[in-house]
């Protein structure tokens, strides 16, 4: 019983530490091709971006976000960290736009690895992945 009371103690200790071990950073991104002068897109611009509000990039091109699917850890992240929302409330955040015909959700790509591809080649595009998976395929507009 004493291991037992120990172990328990110990693995609430760590839970913390290993929590921010996990945390990755992530990492807003563009195509190379999008030719605007900007280096970097404030984090509310990129929150109103991702939740419809806004349509275009800071010089007036249009823009459109894509998604990763439900359940992959970085939308988790970006999701609780950027849009202060869970994946709930962000899904009812949609259903009210589109019952109101005033708006429909990002595509959601598969993976990581597909988003990037994409954005790669769509000057319009932006998304989010873990700043792992950045390449000099793509530019990062914003990091967290």
């Amino acid at each position: 019983m004493k291991y037992f009371n120990r172990l328990m103690v110990s693995a609430l200790l760590l839970t913390p530490v290993l929590a921010s071990l996990s945390h990755a950073e992530t990492a807003v991104i563009v195509s190379l091709k999008n030719n605007n002068s900007y280096t970097s897109i404030d984090k509310d611009l990129i929150t109103r971006i991702f939740l419809g509000k806004v349509s275009d990039f800071p010089d007036g091109t249009d823009v459109t976000p894509l998604y990763l699917k439900q359940g992959d850890y970085a939308r988790e992240a970006f999701n609780r960290d950027f849009l202060s929302k869970s994946e709930s409330q962000l899904s009812g955040y949609w259903s009210r736009l589109r019952f109101s015909g005033k708006g429909e959700a990002p595509e959601d790509i598969g993976s990581a690895a597909e988003l990037k591809a994409l954005v790669a080649n769509d000057p319009s595009l932006i998304g989010y992945i873990d700043s792992s998976d950045v390449d000099g395929t793509i530019k990062v507009v914003h990091q967290y």
